[in-house]
């Protein structure tokens, strides 16, 4: 048998290794809790960064919208002044053409020369004497 001093050591030993496995478990388990608070709040503050960034950029993003409809509605302006301009131009075109044309046919004429006493009597017989 085993003396009751033995029994003794034995159960204290038992107590101390069990009440130190205990302490171990847990300071490793509160060290693993700090950790995971540490990562948490990390991830929590990374995440209202990104929050704050995503509202800025929709924010943006919402600017940037608002631009590109003012420009269209402009660019929609400008094509139709620029429309009305291609017809006035055209417009102006025809006429330019048409005075050319016209241009080229008076020089073709034949210059007659004449005199004032000529054209006079001309007049005169269509009924308006000239004035002299």
């Amino acid at each position: 048998m085993i003396p009751l001093k033995a029994k003794i050591y034995l159960v204290i030993t038992a107590v101390v290794f069990f009440a130190g496995v205990t302490l171990f478990a847990s300071h490793w388990s509160n060290r693993k809790i700090q950790r995971f608070e540490q990562e948490s709040k990390a991830a929590k503050a990374a995440a209202e960064q990104t929050e704050t960034a995503a509202r800025e950029l929709e924010q943006r993003t919402a600017e940037y919208k608002q631009k590109i409809d003012y420009l269209e509605d402009s660019l929609s302006a400008l094509r139709s002044i620029a429309s009305q301009q291609d017809e006035e131009l055209k417009t102006l075109k025809n006429n330019t053409d048409n005075a050319r044309l016209s241009v080229g046919r008076a020089r073709t004429v034949q210059r007659i020369e004449s005199t004032t006493a000529e054209l006079c009597a001309k007049l005169a017989d269509l009924g308006h004497p000239c004035h002299q």
